[in-house]
């Protein structure tokens, strides 16, 4: 053994390439045959005697188009492969060592040449070199990351048939993006996608489909790894122009026969891209294609519906299997899905001449199913939330060992869904079905005003209210909720004393929200009595700050003077009955320091060169 390895050795340092290939092919029959034998320091020492360059030439050597020498160099280039394939099963940290992650490109550039066996081990072998820890500056997922398009090009072209090339992608996009500049990154990885696409055409879509979801998935600025914080969100392409490809290979797959990965494949994709670009990607998706007479949208929106309706009746009885948290995901996917899709119909009956596709008789249909599913889902929350209310107070059920509604997937996407139809839809049933809702809602936003470890959801919730408080059911469910008093008085007092610093655009929506809630009640009370907190909140609507807009103005500045235009508006109301009972003096002072705020509110405006909001602080009157 010890001869035939000196032998390697001395062949493998010889000046001559035909001296150094023979003893190539020797090392790949003793590592086939005895690698098993060798110790760690001898595999490393046989490592060191191969030249990186004498490896660069025998695998350029195979990456070129069928020629007479073919034959002979695609020898070369499976020799070659195969003994780096061997070392990186035999040597460790092969991500993290320059010499074996420095073949990447060329490796790249052999897989549309390269034998079918030879092919695979090159995808294997990247896969692996890929493969660098978080937060290194440097090693195989790095070098990929920093190669060119035309380079990624070859193994996307050859992805359909070989899926682990995806994985290679997410590696370097993940762990490799933290060294390279996303100025210079995000351009390729919007190409990289386009070519995707492209080598998918008569393809089977779902493997494409699941990757860009995953990919998209760690693109999220919500996404909580610290290592991606830095540099994966602004990553992601301002102005893809894949977005309507991938509309169209979702819409496809919905609309014809499908199979459980492929509806698991086109939900999470539509619902994560939903995410992502929220402005541009429910155009393509709930739009018909102009070229074709089918309704594909449709189909797809159909196919949506159906799918939650048909496995909401599934869900609590599978709370406890390990089934149910894949299952769980998908349809909280498809109630964003829906989500979005309400939003989009809102828009386009917004936007006179708009046209999305849709016929009046498909929507008008849409709208009735819509109804079922919104009822349905009510349903389904109420049952999660007396199944925890009956846990809470000792009673053991089937499902109530199972998570906690609060940490399922389903709640915050169904709360959003339910919102968004119980706000916009005048429909007087579901809104009255919904106050049975009011407990849960109230116990979701208490949660959210303390901890920052689960979904938000006071904005959705607050949208809900608006619709529910419309009903006679709706006003008494809050009212013996003490919502009011537990949750809404506490948060809009919260962001009325908090500081410009300390508060956030979610923030100064939320309040405008709440002031509208106020509003709303203030309509229905028949009572010419006061609320007990009536002159508390008009006193600390007086003393607010306001700090003057700036030229360029921020992206809070617009919300945050429109909450306090809403909140001087609701002053005005409250203060009605509110100096009832205070003195004078009281009366004059908060008088004056509304006044005075409003003032400021109003060269706000002016910075902002908004005459219509002027207009209607000039119209206050605190008397």
């Amino acid at each position: 053994m010890d001869t035939d390895v000196q032998k390697v050795q001395n062949l493998l340092a010889a000046k001559d390439d035909t001296s150094r290939f023979v003893g190539l092919l020797l090392l790949k029959t003793t590592l086939d045959n005895h690698a098993s034998d060798l110790q760690y320091e001898k595999v490393s020492e046989l490592w060191n005697s191969i030249s990186p360059r004498f490896l660069d030439r025998l695998i350029r050597t195979g990456s070129q188009p069928a020629s007479e020498q073919r034959k002979q160099s695609g020898d070369m280039l499976d020799v070659a492969v195969a003994v780096l394939y061997t070392f990186t099963k035999l040597m460790n940290d092969c991500a993290l060592d320059a010499k074996f992650y420095g073949r990447i490109p060329n490796l790249a550039n052999a897989v549309l040449y390269s034998s079918e066996e030879t092919t695979r081990r090159i995808v294997d072998l990247i896969h692996v070199l890929v493969q660098q820890p978080h937060g290194q500056a440097a090693g195989g997922a790095t070098c990929f990351a920093q190669l060119d398009l035309n380079t990624w090009g070859p193994l996307i072209e050859i992805a359909p048939q070989y899926e682990t090339v995806f994985s290679i992608f997410h590696w370097a996009w993940v762990s490799g993006s933290l060294a390279v500049p996303a100025k210079d990154l995000r351009p390729k990885l919007d190409g990289a996608l386009k070519l995707f696409i492209s080598s998918f055409k008569g393809q089977n879509p779902i493997p494409l489909l699941n990757f860009i979801t995953l990919v998209f998935d760690n693109l999220n600025p919500d996404v909580s790894l610290p290592v991606m914080e830095l540099n994966l969100d602004v990553l992601r392409p301002p102005e893809p122009e894949w977005l309507r490809p991938v509309a169209r290979l979702i819409q496809d797959i919905a609309s014809n026969k499908q199979t459980a990965d492929g509806r698991r494949a086109y939900i999470h994709c539509a619902a994560t891209l939903l995410a992502i670009y929220p402005e541009k990607f429910p155009g393509p998706l709930f739009s018909d294609d102009p070229d074709t007479t089918r309704p594909i949208a449709y189909l797809f929106v159909k196919m949506v519906q159906v799918d939650i309706l048909s496995t909401l009746h599934l869900l609590i009885p599978k709370v406890n299997t390990t089934e149910y948290p894949s299952l769980s995901c998908r349809i909280a996917a498809a109630l964003d899905i829906m989500t979005s899709f309400l939003g989009f119909l809102i828009t386009a009956a917004d936007e006179t001449g708009g046209q999305h596709g849709l016929t009046p008789d498909r929507i008008l249909k849409l709208h009735e199913d819509l109804l079922k599913t919104v009822g349905d889902v009510m349903e389904y929350l109420r049952d999660r939330w007396d199944d925890y209310l009956a846990s809470s107070r000792g009673i053991e059920s089937a499902q109530n060992s199972g998570r906690s509604i609060f940490e399922d997937a389903i709640t915050p996407a169904a709360v959003r869904f339910v919102a968004t139809w119980l706000r916009d839809d005048d429909g007087d049933a579901l809104r009255t079905q919904a106050a049975g809702l009011i407990d849960l809602f109230a116990e979701l936003y208490k949660i959210n005003m303390s901890s920052t470890d689960v979904p938000e959801l006071r904005l959705p919730i607050l949208a809900a209210l608006e619709g529910i408080l419309q009903t006679s059911y709706g006003r008494e469910a809050f009212h013996s909720s003490d919502f009011l008093s537990r949750s809404l008085y506490p948060d809009i007092r919260a962001i009325l004393a908090g500081h410009g610093n300390e508060l956030a655009t979610g923030d100064y929506l939320r309040g405008s929200a709440i002031v509208q809630i106020f509003n709303i009640l203030i309509e229905y009370d028949e009572s010419s009595h006061p609320h007990p907190g009536s002159m508390d909140l008009v006193e600390l609507i007086s003393k607010c700050e306001v700090q003057p807009v700036k030229v360029p103005v921020s992206v809070s500045d617009r919300p945050r003077v429109e909450f306090l235009t809403d909140a001087l508006e609701l002053a005005a109301t409250l203060s009605k009955s509110a100096f009832r009972d205070a003195s004078s003096a009281t009366q004059q002072m908060i008088q004056a320091s509304l006044r005075d705020l409003t003032l400021k509110v109003k060269e706000d405006w002016d910075t902002l060169e908004d005459e219509s909001m002027s207009a209607r602080l000039a119209e206050l009157d605190f008397e």
